[in-house]
């Protein structure tokens, strides 16, 4: 959207639910080229996602940082070599953005920068540079950028029916969710971004077709940054015979990420499930590397699930080497898909999608692009919100009481609350607690005070009468007892998998 709306177009979105409640709030929070994909030569998506790695870095360096990952290798020399020259095609890749040059570590070095880790056949290891982000929290500012240019964002706002006319989308039907209300949006274009729901628009559209998506399941677990060797992301290998790599990732509010599964999903993409069996698969493969973390299902604080949102491949491959190009194609004369590929090159596959959308109206386009504000914040927000700071301050300056922190033990402010509710579409606690804020995924024992005390504020800003509170708070219970573990059992389900489960 904040392409479209830099060159000048009108632009709308349409989201279902909250933004970035799906795939782009349940990522592996990596923003890299792809390390992995240099085996399967996929070369080109490598190189661009390693380019916009370096733009987002620079466009966004208060959500999108630095971050050393620590590649092992054992048992052979040759290993560490395999490893050596895929990092030097992976620098030379990124050209001017590469973040700093890799480097080999002894088995002495990386013992001492990961105490505790096996040693048994270690033969030393790599250090290399990628990053990593708060993937809500950058959707969010991405936008809330485009809003201020003049795009419209609506969430919770469901596209429900498509009237076609000569081989062309004229009207789609829409229902806001919130107010009940029906919506027709008329366009000259429409761009079904909808990833792993890209199915489920089409058939909207044209009735039942062939598949397009084929997603796979990434479960994530949260522990205290603690329990494991900090400052690095490392990467472990698999137990379970599959060879695969997964990571921790220091993340925020004291706690680091594991992850994570690749397994094939065919069920309904709104609320992937977890279970024992994924739950396992991680602890087994960080037990195995770190024998003496001894880690159990009582070290989780929380748990999250996501879908990668990957084509349909003819040919047969594991999921693991399945690849994360993305597809653009025309449905209608004026209905233009994009599916497939990661979540750091979303900037360039907007980009590329518009280019497609300008050879075939270029009419439609102005003659100049729009010019955005030079205005440059530098005020006490901007290392959490860049140029965004300045709403808080008006925020702070409107009410002082507004500085106070939402409770002891949690940092953020009120003001930030409040700039989550009139800036970035906060509408539901879920908005705030899980998406605009990661409270939700630290908050290992639920705080009913916090919780009853945002939902007050929230009504107060979005003019709700005292029953949407009580409401409010036994939805956001339910949501959080998704990113809580209460109870896991060995029930068999009709799948004939263990079913990680919810007490409540």
């Amino acid at each position: 959207m904040t392409n479209a709306t830099e060159r000048g177009l009108k632009a709308i979105l349409i989201e279902k639910n909250d933004f970035a409640s799906g795939t782009s709030s349940r990522s592996s929070k990596m923003i890299h080229g792809g390390l992995r994909y240099l085996r399967y030569l996929q070369v080109n998506l490598v190189r661009e996602a390693l380019m916009e790695r370096g733009h987002l870095l620079q466009a966004y360096p208060h959500l999108v940082k630095p971050l050393s990952f620590i590649l092992p290798s054992f048992n052979s020399d040759l290993d560490m070599l395999s490893k050596h020259l895929a990092l030097i095609a992976y620098d030379k890749l990124a050209g001017n953005a590469m973040v700093h040059p890799h480097k080999r570590l002894s088995t002495d070095e990386l013992l001492k920068e990961l105490p505790g880790f096996k040693n048994k056949g270690l033969k030393g290891g790599m250090l290399f540079w990628d990053a990593y982000t708060n993937d809500a929290r950058l959707t969010s500012d991405v936008l809330c950028n485009a809003a201020l240019q003049g795009a419209v964002t609506l969430n919770y706002v469901e596209a429900t029916k498509f009237i076609n006319e000569n081989n062309s989308v004229k009207v789609l039907v829409c229902k806001d969710l919130i107010s009940s209300e029906t919506i027709a949006v008329k366009a000259r274009v429409y761009i079904n971004a909808t990833g792993v729901w890209t199915d489920e628009i089409l058939e909207k559209l044209f009735g039942p077709a062939a598949k397009k998506m084929e997603p796979t399941k990434g479960v994530h677990l949260l522990i205290p940054s603690n329990r494991l060797p900090g400052g690095h992301a490392i990467a472990v290998v698999s137990t379970s015979g599959d060879k695969r790599f997964l990571y921790t990732l220091p993340w925020e509010n004291g706690l680091t990420i594991l992850g994570s599964t690749d397994s094939a999903y065919h069920k309904k993409p709104d609320e992937p499930d977890v279970t024992t069996d994924d739950i396992n698969y991680i602890l087994d493969a960080f037990n195995a590397s770190f024998p003496h973390a001894k880690l159990t299902v009582k070290d989780i604080v929380s748990v999250y699930s996501g879908l990668r949102p990957l084509l349909n491949e003819k040919d047969e491959k594991d999921n693991y080497s399945r690849s994360r190009e993305y597809r653009i194609w025309w449905s209608e004369n004026n209905f233009i898909n994009i599916a497939g590929g990661k979540l750091t090159s979303f900037l360039s596959m907007g980009k590329h999608c518009l280019d497609v959308v300008h050879t075939r109206f270029k009419h439609l386009w102005p003659d100049k692009t729009k010019e955005t504000s030079s205005a440059n914040y530098n005020g006490a927000w901007k290392e959490n919100y860049d140029q965004n700071g300045v709403f808080i301050e008006n925020i702070v300056a409107e009410n002082a009481l507004y500085k106070a922190t939402i409770s002891p033990e949690w940092k953020y402010t009120l003001a930030e609350m409040v700039f989550f509710i009139r800036y970035q579409f906060a509408e539901t606690l879920a908005d705030l607690l899980t998406r605009r804020t990661s409270i939700t995924y630290a908050m290992k024992d639920y705080n009913q005070p916090l919780v009853q005390s945002l939902a007050e504020l929230m009504a107060k800003e979005l003019g709700k009468p005292y029953g949407w509170i009580e409401e409010q708070q036994a939805k956001y219970y339910q949501h959080w007892l998704e990113y809580h573990p209460l109870l896991l059992h060995s029930t068999k389900a009709a799948s004939g998998n263990p079913e990680y489960s919810h007490a409540g």
